[in-house]
């Protein structure tokens, strides 16, 4: 979670300096940018990630040697391609997202794409040795360095295009790199050649995760593509004023989901279904705890959080805050159904899932938006969300035993447990 929050707090001060330094039509181009840089990270690791974790737990020596370089055999060909599918839709995605320059942006990005064959790699290993420590020092390798650049431009001064700033982004990817090598330097082992059974193995997992991650990220990032596409890159600069915001849920979502992954896939691997249940309900009880929080403030401070965060010239993003943040209420237990069938070695349902929020939830976002313009594009996102979550935990309730009782029971108890914890730890500060 401080890996989390460190990544967002500085991406957070990053996105309010760059949106004074650029205008609101080369600030939507950049958001553009950075919404296919992610998809392409999430889908790529998704490809590798929960696979390589689900083997690796409790394998040690030449067995994990060779599940390591059978992982990268795997990147290696998915980046290959995920290069030349951007290299060829680069002009395109230009003029259909009416945004120029974008073609340039994402030239640059593939150039250092293969550079993070090794750093992705380095992570899943972090993350399916439960070393955090590494994993955090590691993981904010690359956010930091970045932000220190856009301050420096801020405070110096010194002009600052997008073009420059697309080489920054990328060459941060350098010293992440180095950090994370250096931080797996007594578990990155590796016995040359084609595993083909590990291969198997991974790949055969690992497709559905790719095709969940991949049709994730592109149902939750429908909405700026739309309106680039249906309006202007001016409407994505102000739906990403607003979507910073909401990016603050995602840390303890993502958090708590990283955690409970490995964790409930190795009560499953040992038939403990009613553990992996007991899991369930108390990760998705934590994440509601934080959401109704989030809500209540987004709501209600709207307008002063766009004041503070962007300025007075996207002030139309409130209403668009106000309605995007009742989404807190359906994520958690959308990111957990997947995250938990995923777990339980059901990605496939999950993928089909995903799949049919990609398919309806554009439906519906293009139809809103085209009505209602930018406040269409939350109706959108928020429906398309809702009905997959229903969908996911009827889906898995089939396998596991959930009491959706005790989620709500739990949720309440947080706020006095987390009271008690607090004034706990106050007063042996005071003692000491």
């Amino acid at each position: 979670m401080l890996h989390r929050g460190i990544d967002f707090f500085v991406g957070f001060l990053g996105f309010m300096i760059l949106v004074r330094i650029f205008s609101k039509e080369d600030f939507g181009v950049w958001v553009l940018f950075i919404t296919i840089a992610s998809i392409v990270e999430m889908a790529r690791n998704g490809f590798i990630q929960n696979g390589m974790i689900k083997f690796v737990v409790g394998k040690e020596n030449e067995e994990l040697a060779k599940i390591q370089m059978s992982a990268i055999w795997l990147n290696t060909i998915l980046t290959v391609l995920i290069i030349i599918c951007l290299l060829t839709s680069a002009s395109w995605m230009e003029s259909t997202f009416q945004s120029p320059g974008l073609k340039s942006l994402i030239n640059i990005h593939c150039l250092f794409l293969p550079l993070l064959i090794p750093h992705s790699h380095n992570l899943i290993l972090m993350q399916g040795t439960f070393n955090f420590r590494s994993y955090f020092f590691a993981g904010i390798s690359r956010s930091v360095p970045f932000f220190l650049i856009v301050v420096y431009f801020y405070l110096s001064k010194n002009s600052l295009t997008l073009i420059q700033l697309a080489w920054y982004f990328n060459l941060a990817f350098v010293f992440a790199y180095l950090s994370s090598q250096y931080q797996v330097r007594h578990q990155f082992r590796l016995v040359w050649g084609w595993h083909q059974e590990w291969i198997s193995k991974i790949f055969h997992f690992g497709k559905f995760v790719f095709g969940t991650n991949l049709i994730s990220m592109l149902t939750s990032s429908m909405d700026k593509f739309l309106l680039g596409a249906l309006l202007s890159p001016i409407q994505v600069a102000l739906a990403n004023s607003a979507g910073r915001i909401i990016n603050l849920l995602d840390i303890p979502i993502n958090s708590i989901s990283s955690i409970s992954f490995p964790k409930a896939s190795e009560a499953s691997d040992q038939k403990n279904y009613v553990e992996v249940a007991r899991i369930y309900e108390f990760t998705v009880a934590s994440m509601f705890s934080f959401s109704l929080i989030f809500i209540l403030f987004a709501v209600f401070f709207a307008k002063y959080i766009i004041l503070i965060i962007a300025g007075e010239d996207y002030l139309e993003a409130v209403p668009y805050l106000q309605l995007i943040s009742l989404v807190a209420v359906v994520k958690p237990l959308d990111r957990q159904a997947g995250v938990f069938l995923d777990a339980i070695g059901k990605p496939s349902y999950n993928m089909i899932l995903v799949f049919g929020t990609l398919i309806y939830g554009l439906g519906l976002s293009w139809f809103f938006i085209d009505k209602l313009g930018l406040i269409g594009a939350a109706i959108g996102v928020i429906s398309a969300i809702g009905l997959t979550a229903l969908i996911k935990m009827v889906v898995l309730n089939r396998f596991l035993d959930i009491s959706y009782k005790n989620i709500l029971i739990q949720t309440i108890r947080n706020y006095p447990k987390a009271y008690k914890l607090a004034i706990a730890r106050l007063s042996k500060k005071k003692s000491q």
